[in-house]
């Protein structure tokens, strides 16, 4: 085969039953993140037996690599774990064999797709350039992004570009949305304690209430993120739990909130991690009390590469039809640890394939317990990849 637009499409195309039954054979065997040995072994399998070579990295993750002509080199990724969601009913023959677990955010349709693109590729006459595929671990946390590259998958050989998909509920079945620059948010937790002095409700002036300060620094902390931060700018700041306390008559020792700190731009992520802190401590001083912070910086901020991802769009045009190509007008302060990978200095790129199809009822969102997709769709993701592969080579 030949790495042509026309060709691509209709091999693509005949891959849409092999891509189902991969699909369908790692649904039936969720696995959370680092736990993916039965995903994994089943990558493996697949790529024995097209001749693939791969390698294990970080546990779980798979590398394979589709050597090409020259030096030049792309890559590919695809995340494996699954959620602690447990699956609605339905799926009939495939649908999860472990309670409790489930693919509620469509990482088998990422390595279905995969797979797909590895036998594509396998199949091209003298592929142009090299093409590795990254099957990552633990997206859904606690991550796998940054330990791959730690692992040195990024080294040899040294992609000139890495590519990703996302499947997605809210774009209909075989489109493809794209868009160039911040894309995703950063998602950094944070826990602050607020420190008392416990004692009886009826006498707070023995004691050092800590609950009210806590309100507090809740309320203060949206001011801070309505008037520090450009308003044009997305940022949020959400407090998931407070916890503090054991009975109505019994004023509490201490409180503590946890929450997570999430912004599309770089800036607005490290002065909020900055100004958090300040204003908890600030608040609690102001009051007579201490606050401990401890703030974990998670997944970067996602920022589409804007050369690479026209390169994409392009792709996507070419082999669906301009009509199936859409572009995504707001970033999502949703997390991704792909861009791990553009945390190098390389250009990368996800863009989002949809998966909808609200005449069978697949319209569910991502993490619910009836999230499906329609696997008619994975053909047009290998078809973009291996599109945007062939136009990177000519771009040279």
């Amino acid at each position: 085969m030949q790495l042509e637009t026309v060709a691509i499409r209709a091999a693509a195309d005949r891959l849409a039953e092999r891509l189902t039954a991969h699909r369908r054979a790692i649904h039936r065997r969720p696995e959370l993140g680092y736990q993916e040995h039965a995903t994994a072994a089943y990558v493996e399998s697949m790529l024995d037996d097209l001749a693939v070579a791969h390698r294990r990295v970080i546990g779980t993750g798979v590398v394979a690599l589709l050597p090409g002509a020259g030096s030049r080199s792309v890559g590919v990724r695809a995340d494996m774990d699954a959620l602690p969601v447990p699956e609605a009913p339905g799926r009939d023959g495939y649908r999860s064999e472990f309670e409790g677990l489930s693919h509620a955010c469509g990482h088998d349709g990422h390595v279905a797709v995969l797979l797909g693109l590895a036998e594509l590729l396998a199949s091209v006459d003298d592929l142009p350039l090299t093409v590795a595929l990254y099957f990552q671990p633990a997206e859904e946390g606690p991550g796998g992004g940054q330990p791959m590259v730690a692992a040195g998958v990024l080294d040899d050989p040294r992609p000139e570009a890495v590519l990703a998909l996302h499947v997605a509920s809210a774009h209909p079945s075989g489109t493809v949305a794209i868009r160039t620059g911040p894309s995703s948010g950063s998602n950094d937790t944070i826990a602050i304690t607020v420190h008392g002095v416990g004692g009886h409700a009826a006498h707070p002036d023995t004691a050092l209430d800590p609950v009210p300060i806590a309100a507090q620094i809740v309320t203060g902390v949206q001011q801070l993120v309505t008037r520090e931060i450009d308003p044009v700018q997305p940022v949020v700041v959400t407090f998931g739990s407070i916890h503090g306390g054991h009975r109505d008559n019994v004023i509490a020792s201490s409180v503590t909130l946890t929450g997570t700190i999430r912004a599309v731009h770089q800036h607005n992520r490290e002065l909020l991690n900055r100004r958090v802190p300040e204003l908890a401590h600030g608040i609690a001083a102001a009051h007579r009390a201490t606050v401990t912070v401890d703030l974990e910086c998670g997944y970067p901020v996602g920022v589409n590469d804007p050369e690479l991802t026209q390169v994409v769009a392009a792709a996507a045009a070419a082999v669906l039809g301009d009509e199936r190509v859409m572009r995504v007008p707001e970033p999502s302060l949703g997390s991704e640890d792909f861009y791990a990978f553009g945390e190098t200095g390389l250009p990368v790129s996800m863009f989002q394939l949809g998966v909808a199809d609200p005449a069978r009822g697949i319209t569910a969102p991502h993490h619910s317990p009836d999230f499906n997709l329609d696997e008619a769709a994975l053909p047009a993701g290998v078809a973009v990849f291996a599109e945007t592969i062939r136009r990177l080579e000519q771009a040279g």
